[in-house]
């Protein structure tokens, strides 16, 4: 009887392995060969990439030809970081990303595609603690994971996004988590030394969290979470203005639960994270919503 469970099992391991590569064998362009969004929230490659395992936090390498994820087995209670990448022409199977062990979530690639930020946990004096980690990129792939040390570390930073002269923005749990708000690491005589909170117009109230920083610095998205409210987390946008300060945020009005923002580097797509909690999907949307709220010049 057990040899007939093995034998089922390895049966249907090699079916969903074959119904995958199936999936991925005909997908070809950019975006895994996906129709693009217009201005209504539509799932991200549902099937591939959003399916019903619990997906958030995305990320595009620069040129597009890599997608980097986050996938949560509701069953197991582990978040992978996942990719898959454009190879002869093809995307490939979505498999473990290679710096990635368990507990590793919230990729970004930086914009001269050369390092991959990520989070993990690691145990430290018996508690386990939220590390901001980075792998390089070589001509072998990826590099080992490495932690950067202080400031990011340890319990200081979560969710990276950088721009093109380095300037790093992430969310600041320096305070512990529930003190979540939107903060800035800038380089100093090219190292990184200081975490600073954002100020006005941001962190006016509490969570808010997650921001994704456009390369020149332009604009930034991020989540506000909203206890007692519905939706719970949105997302909103500000923007540089002439005098090189930000106007008032203002809420995307996605209509639906929204969290963890990613822009192509096209700028042509906004992507986030929706859905209840543990069963969430990878969205996608079209730019000419934040696009039509810039100001007037």
């Amino acid at each position: 009887m057990k040899v007939q469970i093995k034998i089922l099992s390895l049966i249907l391991i090699c079916q969903t392995t074959l119904s995958a590569q199936e999936k991925t064998s005909n997908l070809h362009g950019p975006y895994l060969g996906q129709k693009p969004p217009g201005k209504t929230p539509e799932i991200f490659a549902p099937g591939i990439i959003s399916t019903d395992k619990h997906e958030f936090s995305c990320c595009f390498s620069p040129d597009g030809n890599e997608i980097y994820f986050t996938r949560m087995n509701p069953e197991e209670r582990q978040n992978y970081v996942m990719y898959t990448r454009l190879q002869d022409g093809v995307w490939t199977e979505p498999a473990v990303a290679p710096f990635a062990g368990p507990f590793t979530f919230e990729p970004f690639i930086s914009s001269d595609n050369k390092r991959v930020w990520f989070q993990t946990g690691k145990v430290a004096d018996g508690q386990l603690l939220m590390y901001t980690m980075f792998a390089e990129r070589t001509d072998n792939g990826w590099s080992e994971a490495r932690d950067p040390g202080e400031p990011f570390n340890p319990m200081k930073t979560m969710h990276i996004s950088c721009t093109l002269n380095g300037t790093i923005y992430t969310t600041d749990i320096s305070g512990g988590m529930g003190t979540e708000s939107l903060g800035r690491i800038r380089k100093v005589n090219g190292e990184y030394k200081i975490l600073e909170k954002l100020g006005h117009p941001f962190n006016n109230v509490e969570k808010q969290q997650h921001p994704w920083i456009a390369p020149d610095e332009s604009y930034i998205i991020f989540t506000v979470r909203r206890p007692g409210q519905k939706p719970v987390s949105v997302l909103y946008i500000s923007f540089m203005n002439k005098e090189h300060g930000w106007t008032e945020p203002v809420e995307l009005k996605l209509e639906m639960e929204a969290g963890q923002p990613f822009v192509s580097f096209d700028g042509k797509y906004l992507f986030f994270t929706s859905g209840e909690q543990g069963k969430g999907d990878i969205y996608w949307v079209s730019s000419k919503i934040f696009e039509e709220l810039k100001p007037k010049k």
